[in-house]
């Protein structure tokens, strides 16, 4: 059971790892495991770079230097008192990018899109086939 349950998280990494290669309005997925950037996967059309990736995840208050994620942190203490549970995914918003931030028990995924896209056309098609679809489709758009 617990080598499938791993199985399955790598897998749903891979679904968005192939939304990256299928959709132009997301330019990279990566995740951060230990305040690592791990897993990195870059749109061939994306104008960005790892140095950029670096820039954005230091920015968002991931410090390389340590262990512990001071977000994730204080969001799993928060997720423990609250009655709801864990925190699942969200979405943040800036002038030049949309950030989809997907928690899992051992890592986050972080998929960077473009600010120019209604959610519908790319975070809910993310969500929808992160979370329900189980096998990879030749062409998703």
């Amino acid at each position: 059971m617990v080598r499938e349950s791993i199985k399955d998280k790598n897998n749903t990494y891979d679904k968005i790892k192939h939304l990256v290669e299928v959709d132009d309005d997301i330019l990279a997925v990566f995740t951060i495991i230990s305040s690592q950037i791990k897993e990195l996967y870059i749109a061939k059309n994306s104008t960005i770079d790892s140095k950029y990736v670096d820039l954005i995840v230091n920015n968002l208050g991931y410090n390389k230097s340590t262990d512990i994620d001071i977000s994730t942190e204080i969001i799993e203490q928060d997720a423990k008192k609250n009655l709801l549970g864990n925190l699942k995914w969200i979405v943040l918003e800036y002038d030049e990018m949309r950030i989809l931030k997907i928690y899992e028990s051992d890592k986050i995924i972080f998929v960077l899109i473009n600010s120019n896209t209604q959610l519908e056309h790319t975070v809910d098609n993310i969500l929808g086939y992160y979370y329900e679809s189980e096998e990879l489709p030749k062409s998703l758009f």
